[in-house]
């Protein structure tokens, strides 16, 4: 099962910020799902004030899983696949194979990814071990967008161990993420659905910037203070 809003296929600029997404995003949910016994599993950092909305939208409980992209040594933005923090990796082979990267170079991004995503762990545990408490059978698996969802396909593979059913909701992807994760998960929510090239996710917000990580700690923060779980 694939949903998309029709009236914004291919069109950019649509969101005014992430919780606005969030918004139109669970208008999509609740119309089609009945949502006992789910909960938002959010992926930080940007898909938490997406999950955050939705999770306050819905009634439903955050949780979080986290996940994080395997970046080239050169950037902070591209990547070469992703891991989870229970332990799933994937490479994106093709990838590799162009790049020409080596074994220690793979290696080694994989070592400081898996760092950064303890290190994280750690700082959201201090506000609530109950983010990554999961009590019920399924879940909706939310991000700001999916651009070649490998993130997304890892994030999917680590929650088959908790979750019975999972369906992932997200306010933009490109028709080549949906096409890689649909056979993985139960359903996709997909606001925005874009089939050209290239796709950033970025264009689908108008107001745009990387969630920083004060940025998501305050509101995991604000959700523990007013949300009674």
């Amino acid at each position: 099962m694939i949903v998309y809003e029709e009236s914004l296929f291919n069109k950019t600029y649509i969101f005014k910020n992430r919780f606005h997404a969030g918004k139109q995003l669970s208008e999509l949910v609740s119309k089609r799902l009945d949502l006992r016994d789910f909960s938002i599993l959010a992926i930080p950092a940007g898909g938490v004030p997406v999950g955050y909305e939705m999770a306050k939208y819905l009634g439903l409980k955050l949780r979080l899983i986290l996940v994080s992209k395997i970046l080239f040594p050169w950037t902070t933005e591209a990547g070469f696949g992703a891991i989870s923090m229970y332990g799933v990796v994937r490479i994106n082979e093709d990838v590799v194979d162009y790049f020409g990267l080596k074994e220690e170079v793979i290696r080694k991004q994989v070592e400081e990814c898996r760092r950064k995503i303890e290190k994280r762990q750690k700082i959201i545990e201090k506000i609530s071990r109950k983010f990554f408490e999961y009590d019920e059978q399924n879940a909706i698996l939310v991000d700001d967008g999916l651009a070649s969802g490998f993130t997304m396909l890892v994030a999917i593979e680590s929650a088959r161990k908790f979750f019975e059913k999972i369906f992932v909701a997200v306010p933009t992807a490109s028709l080549k993420a949906i096409d890689l994760i649909r056979i993985r998960c139960d359903g996709i929510f997909c606001a925005n659905l874009r089939d050209f090239y290239p796709y950033a996710v970025a264009d689908a917000y108008q107001e745009w910037h990387d969630v920083s990580e004060e940025e998501m700690l305050g509101l995991l923060e604000e959700y523990v203070k007013s949300t009674p779980y």
